[in-house]
């Protein structure tokens, strides 16, 4: 388990309308995060799951909620602030860290992202089928014994007098019948991954205009609609 006073492994900061959001995760398999605004401490959170929210107190003032994406392996991917009335804005990652990296790949080889998604699809399909056919090996090849338990007595249970209810007359329709092709549900997870990186390629060019706009906030500098 990780100490809570050793370094976060993934840490994501802005400063959005003059005050300093700071967020820190620790740990690969159980998520904890701490969101800090000027240097307090608004939230904490201890996930397992790759995505959630964390909401900060009503007196908090600025965003309330706080949206956290990490990888399948654990890794931290994204901090998002919930701002209302507003676009949700990403905390920028710390430079060097997993995060940063990954930001940089989507950013730099987007067709590459949206490949490595289908490819880890792929992986995904092919594996579960792999499972399914070494547990069907398994229950054919292996000599199971014959436990020879014996049966249980089970009582003589009285039968209970329903009462007759009367038949609804349903109308005779000949409905059509749809039939997928079995193909379809290894094909749809791939496709989704393909949409779901496209999608995210697209994100991130428009997280980082609302980056730049509000480091002109900070510094001074005119907004952009």
């Amino acid at each position: 388990m990780a100490r809570p006073d050793r370094d976060p492994d993934q840490v994501w900061s802005l400063t959005l309308h003059g005050r300093e959001h700071r967020v820190e995760s620790r740990g690969t398999t159980v998520h904890r995060v701490r969101w800090l605004v000027d240097g307090s401490e608004v939230a904490t959170a201890s996930r397992m799951d790759e995505r959630f929210t964390v909401t900060a107190p009503d007196d908090a003032g600025g965003p309330s909620r706080l949206q956290l994406v990490f990888s399948t392996l654990g890794h931290g991917r994204r901090a998002t602030l919930v701002v209302p009335d507003e676009p949700d804005v990403d905390l920028e990652p710390a430079p060097g860290s997993p995060a940063a990296r990954h930001e940089a790949r989507v950013r730099e080889h987007p067709r590459r992202h949206a490949a490595i998604a289908a490819g880890g699809a792929v992986a995904k399909v092919l594996g579960g089928l792999l499972v399914v056919w070494l547990l069907a090996q398994v229950v054919v090849r292996v000599p199971w014994p014959d436990w020879g338990l014996p049966s249980i007595p089970w009582p003589s249970l009285p039968s209970i007098p329903w009462p007759d209810l009367p038949s609804i007359p349903w109308p005779d329709v000949d409905l059509p019948s749809f039939s997928t092709p079995d193909w379809l549900q290894y094909v749809a997870p791939v496709l989704v991954a393909v949409v779901i990186a496209l999608h995210e390629v697209r994100r991130r060019r428009q997280q980082d205009e609302r980056r730049r706009a509000a480091r002109e906030e900070r510094d001074g500098g005119s907004i952009e609609p």
